[in-house]
């Protein structure tokens, strides 16, 4: 009797606990989870090609294309002159917070916490404090600051993108204003003044290996008279190594990394080598043309570039074994440690399967891994000269740019057209161009977005929606709506800590609508009611992406999430619910 409903709450069961696990990339699991609903003729193929021509959906890579163009534009002299000042932590992790939520509710999050984790390392370094002190504040005030408009996080247009595939009204300005604007100055002044008693006063990752760098880093040198003078590096037998590689050449003071197989060696050459320590030394054992230096420079660290990068939710590299990613010729780089968890990974980094929240410490050329729109790794070591903040003039295209897009967001302007209009003056002013626009695409978050919208789609055409709110209605026993909604953002709540926020809004939609229906009330406060819910992760890193982007630079573990989490999750659940109650009116 209610087998297409039984069918589809399990295998939407089965995507929370596939995602939560780990055990496929997510974008290869939205796409066989909405595969399963077109074999089972439970969506049609219309249904599910509907979320490309979404124009939700669209417009979230189009202001992904915006926001890479704007702070290519500004540059980063206002961010280094804004974090060079000589500021106690309180005052800074307070101007900080301001200056990251209010950039959310215009940008994208993701990208602003991509863009600003180096630059509160770097303040956090040179005035003495650990940058575990500052990090989750980082990512928490642009979580929040991002709920203050439709644009400010993909939630709300995964949401929007729901409801306009229903042909209902679309949440608006006045949706997320005010309660958006309520919960980042409350979350503000909670974390301003009550974090750092509670966040963890941690070293760097960075400098627990270079304490340690031994540990990491083998240093040997091709003496007078070795037979691997003249050689190529693959001639010399030394690529291709088993349990160890070759990350560095320093020669005459300068330092070759990567190191190309072609690359001849010379008498003098240090050669430092990364992986099983004990595999390198019998390497050296083997009369092979090495030696081990009588002085080792290891310690010094004169030469080295090091750099750290963090592996986002959206990275191609996940899942994948080190040695099979071809990474040293794709980044230019060499793995030289992996943290996770706030532990470093031990054993075999060619072994190594990445994961999302992965921090690589690693071994790098000058120059290199620079990227407008980075995909599979975000840096977050300050490198190279800070750009000089532009004149007034030079702003002009972002200017432009932000003030096409505020009327968008506020109504005066169709959404889709404020962006598109900010990109073409972008385009225009030769700020952005089509490579950049190209980057912009990702092709696993389009897969996300689109297979969402499916399963959602999925959830009620099934009658599973209606099964699981009579369900939830029976346990209210008709206690009014209120009891209801609070239901609603618990359970939203929960699933939004255990997989994507973009999945979990999907997820609920159908829910929200039948609820609404079922209790003949206006539907806007239960779509706002579970677009909070689902941006309101802060108790674990998995659920948001900028919660997993700081975990590896600030050292953290996971506890540490839900340390700091606990009590701003309750004030933000009880600020929600009393908000939606009182502004529309609810029993």
């Amino acid at each position: 009797m209610y087998f297409s409903e039984i069918i589809t709450i399990l295998v939407v069961i089965g995507l929370v606990v596939v995602l939560y696990k780990d055990y496929l990339r997510a974008a290869f699991a939205f796409l066989i989870t909405a595969f399963l609903f077109l074999i089972l003729q439970i969506i049609k193929p219309e249904e599910f090609l509907a979320g490309l021509a979404n124009k939700q959906i669209i417009v979230i890579f189009l202001l992904i294309a915006l926001t890479a163009g704007i702070q290519k534009n500004i540059g980063t002299g206002f961010f280094f002159r804004l974090f060079s000042q000589k500021l106690g932590p309180t005052a800074f992790r307070f101007r900080m917070m301001m200056l990251v939520s209010s950039l959310s509710a215009v940008l994208n999050n993701t990208p602003v916490v991509a863009f600003m984790i180096p630059y509160v390392k770097e303040w956090a370094a040179v005035n003495k404090y650990p940058a575990s002190r500052f990090l989750i504040p980082l990512s928490y005030s642009t979580i929040l600051g991002g709920m203050i408009t439709v644009i400010g996080t993909s939630t709300n247009l995964v949401l929007n993108g729901l409801i306009s595939q229903y042909g209902l009204p679309l949440l608006g300005f006045q949706d997320f204003f005010f309660l958006g604007l309520l919960v980042t100055v409350l979350g503000i002044i909670y974390l301003g003044f009550f974090s750092h008693l509670l966040l963890p006063n941690r070293e760097e990752n960075r400098q627990e290996v270079i304490q340690h760098l031994n540990e990491y880093l083998v240093e040997t040198y091709v003496p007078s008279g070795s037979k691997m003078v003249g050689k190529t590096i693959k001639e010399a037998g030394l690529r291709n190594l088993k349990e160890i590689f070759l990350a560095e050449i320093s020669r005459d003071g300068q330092e070759i990394s990567p190191v190309s197989p072609k690359e001849v060696l010379r008498v003098g050459d240090k050669l430092f080598f990364t992986g099983n320590t004990k595999a390198i030394l019998s390497l050296i054992q083997e009369e092979n043309g090495l030696s081990l230096p009588e002085e080792s420079h290891v310690n010094q660290n004169a030469f080295f570039q090091l750099t750290e990068a963090v592996v986002p939710a959206s990275s191609s590299l996940i899942g994948e074994k080190v040695k099979n990613s071809d990474f040293r010729k794709r980044y230019q780089a060499s793995i030289i440690s992996i943290h996770r968890n706030g532990e470093i990974i031990k054993g075999n980094i060619g072994e190594t399967r990445l994961q999302a929240g992965d921090l690589l410490l690693m071994l790098t050329g000058k120059n290199t891994l620079q990227s407008d729109q980075p995909k599979d790794l975000i840096i977050v070591t300050l490198q190279g000269e800070i750009q000089p903040e532009r004149k007034h003039g030079k702003k002009l295209p972002s200017l432009l740019a932000i003030a096409v897009l505020v009327l968008g967001i506020s109504g005066v302007m169709d959404l889709f057209m404020a962006a598109f209009t900010g990109i073409i003056i972008l385009y225009v002013f030769k700020v952005l161009n089509l490579a950049t626009l190209r980057k912009s695409v990702d092709l696993d978050l389009l897969l996300i977005l689109v297979s969402s919208l499916a399963i959602g789609v999925a959830l009620k055409n099934s009658g599973a929606a209606n099964l699981m709110v009579e369900g939830i209605l029976f346990l209210t026993n008709g206690s009014g709506e209120m009891l209801s909604l609070v239901v609603l953002f618990a359970i939203t709540l929960l699933l939004t800590s255990l997989i994507t926020n973009a999945a979990a809004v999907s997820i609920m939609f159908p829910l929200a609508l039948e609820m609404g229906t079922q209790l003949g009330q206006p539907l806007t406060p239960f779509f706002v009611t579970i677009a909070f819910a689902a941006s309101g992760d802060f108790m674990t890193p998995i659920g948001y992406q900028t919660n997993l982007m700081v975990m590896g630079p600030g050292n953290y573990k996971f506890r540490d999430y839900f340390k700091v989490g606990l009590p701003l999750t309750v004030v933000y659940t009880i600020t929600v619910l009393m908000f939606v109650k009182w502004f529309y009116g609810l029993d």
